[in-house]
């Protein structure tokens, strides 16, 4: 049985699902996703519904902690995405106080409070590798945006800039591609630059034997590439990889691409250094400068991409699965894809027993 609430406050709807014949052993669990229930296939909805007393909340738009914990205090298993919100923190952790799993619909970590979760006990379940083609193809499209001068042909043509702006563009063969992380994403970008005919190098913190690129040092990486790519995760709190103090080493007129994390890098600092013509443009996939901003600096310089690399009809479809897996794993005890105890048991504790 199906029952739809509206929620006129937090522009959302509540899709919950029972059986005719309840097992209030299964673990009350809560998701929250912008299409709601529409968000999942019906054999999807109904394996979560099986293995759960599911309630899915359709959510627009970003909500505070306490409209968060309005919808999700009772969750023992809670599914969510970043649009309701970027930081779980230690608040609306202590506001579900049933909790014991989370699964996001993401592979990026950096807006949860793991230490939170750990003195709770409470498993965190990732999609590790759903986006990883996608984003490496948008790193690439960056590339040749910036390289081709793309954006701005584009708006020379419809009108929107005068037509003395310069488009020329520059080749990418014989260039030097250093890439700033070597996991997946980094791998997957740095295999493709073959078919430009450019070189790899790149850094990683663990050490990473690859057929794919030179590892080097991270000065070395800096200071050697004509194009910089960060492919490397962000620890919550950390400091920018890229800072002031990491600029003066990149190479003079190299080009930064971030599909990556907004916080690995210092923007007012490579806002700076694109003034100056130490570098020559930075592409982010994500919304970090302002329009006014944009406007004291040469047209196409920076390139926005407002947080889109993971986003295609393929990531979706493989994202969604893994999300539904992860759900199901975490509801019968047998998680898999938990990244903050690597032998996280998951059983029904500090629950109501309703």
């Amino acid at each position: 049985m199906i029952v739809t609430k509206k929620r006129d406050k937090l522009n959302s709807v509540a899709v919950e699902s029972t059986m005719d014949d309840p097992k209030t052993d299964l673990p009350r669990m809560i998701v929250l996703t912008a299409r709601g229930a529409a968000s999942f296939s019906p054999g999807q909805l109904a394996e979560l519904s099986r293995m759960s007393r599911l309630t899915v909340h359709e959510v627009l738009s970003r909500l505070n902690n306490k409209e968060l914990i309005s919808l999700c205090r009772d969750a023992e298993l809670l599914g969510i995405t970043r649009r309701a919100t970027i930081n779980i923190d230690e608040e609306l952790i202590s506001g579900m106080p049933y909790l014991r799993g989370i699964a996001i619909h993401a592979s990026g970590y950096d807006w949860i409070d793991l230490e939170a979760l750990g003195r709770r006990n409470i498993a965190l379940a990732i999609l590790p590798d759903y986006s990883t083609q996608t984003v490496a193809e948008h790193t690439w499209g960056m590339i040749l945006t910036m390289s081709r001068r793309l954006h701005l042909s584009d708006r020379v043509a419809n009108g929107e800039l005068p037509s003395y702006i310069s488009l020329r563009g520059w080749e990418l063969a014989g260039k030097t591609l250093g890439i700033i992380g070597f996991g997946r994403i980094g791998q997957a970008a740095a295999r493709a630059a073959k078919a430009f005919s450019m070189r790899v190098i790149y850094y990683d913190k663990q050490d990473i034997i690859s057929d794919s690129g030179i590892a080097v040092d991270f000065d070395e990486a800096l200071s050697s590439a004509d194009v910089m790519v960060l492919a490397c995760s962000h620890e919550r709190g950390a400091s920018p990889v890229i800072d002031s103090s990491a600029i003066a080493k990149i190479k003079q007129g190299a080009y930064l691409i971030n599909p990556a994390r907004p916080a690995l890098v210092d923007h007012d600092a490579v806002f700076q250094a694109i003034k100056d013509k130490r570098l020559s443009g930075y592409a982010v996939d994500d919304k970090v400068f302002t329009r006014e901003q944009l406007a004291d600096i040469e047209p196409g310089r920076i390139f926005q991409t407002g947080h889109t690399a993971w986003y295609s009809n393929e990531a979706i479809t493989r994202g969604t699965q893994c999300w539904v897996d992860n759900l199901v794993a975490l509801a019968i005890n047998q998680p898999v894809n938990v990244i903050n105890m690597a032998h996280h048991h998951v059983a029904r504790k500090n629950s109501r027993g309703d």
